[in-house]
């Protein structure tokens, strides 16, 4: 499950500044948002190192990652304690995380070039789409694997405290390659628990029948399908 695992561990270690945005009503939506602009930031630096040759500027972007991963572990537990949960929180919230591994994951094509850059954002995507293709069929998001969201920030945050050390581009081509297999692999992992599926939901679950239509049991079937 990859570092999905230590999210409640994580939650808990930020009970006091969850209590705070309660208190203070922040809107979970904030917290989003406040997410994809650390994650823009994060990818700026990424890019400024780069371009600048400048590799300590990438010891910024550890701090910034736990800062973005806080975020977005804060924005899903104060939508509940408020009872502010809504699906366009979680439409806000899946964009958001995709524009986040496109800062992110595309600035290293600065550093270790675009092909291999943008190789890892597609499969990174992949995967990710897996996970909301499960939450469209099951009503639960699939968090399996072991490069999900926190880990490919994980994963970049490394790159970088590595790539500062030693001055080289070398560490962030490790960790793309990384990313890329890791995707594909959960990736294969998710569609594989979809494919197993014993239960699958029925069109009714999703489609809303008039009282006074007639429906035959045949046709649903059909829709399920």
């Amino acid at each position: 499950m990859g570092l999905y695992g230590v999210k409640p561990w994580f939650i808990r270690r930020l009970r006091i500044v969850e209590n705070a945005l309660v208190r203070r009503r922040v809107s979970p939506d904030t917290l989003t948002l406040g997410a994809v602009g650390v994650s823009v930031v994060a990818g700026l630096v990424i890019a400024a190192g780069g371009l600048l040759h400048m590799p300590l500027l990438w010891l910024a972007v550890p701090p910034l990652v736990v800062v973005r991963l806080g975020l977005n572990a804060l924005d899903g537990s104060v939508a509940r304690r408020t009872r502010t949960s809504r699906p366009f929180g979680v439409v806000l919230n899946e964009v958001g995380d995709r524009v986040g591994d496109a800062a992110t994951i595309g600035a290293t094509s600065f550093v270790a070039g675009p092909r291999l850059a943008l190789g890892a954002l597609g499969c990174a995507l992949f995967a990710s789409s897996t996970g909301v293709l499960a939450l469209a069929i099951t009503g639960r998001r699939d968090s399996r694997g072991p490069m999900g969201k926190a880990d490919r920030a994980a994963a970049i945050a490394l790159g970088a405290v590595f790539g500062a050390l030693f001055g080289s581009a070398v560490p962030f081509g490790v960790v793309l390659w990384v990313i890329a297999m890791g995707s594909l692999v959960t990736a294969f992992l998710r569609v594989r628990a979809l494919r197993g599926r014993p239960d699958p939901v029925s069109a009714a679950a999703f489609i809303e029948i008039p009282r006074d239509c007639e429906v035959e049991e045949e046709m649903l079937d059909v829709l399920s399908r």
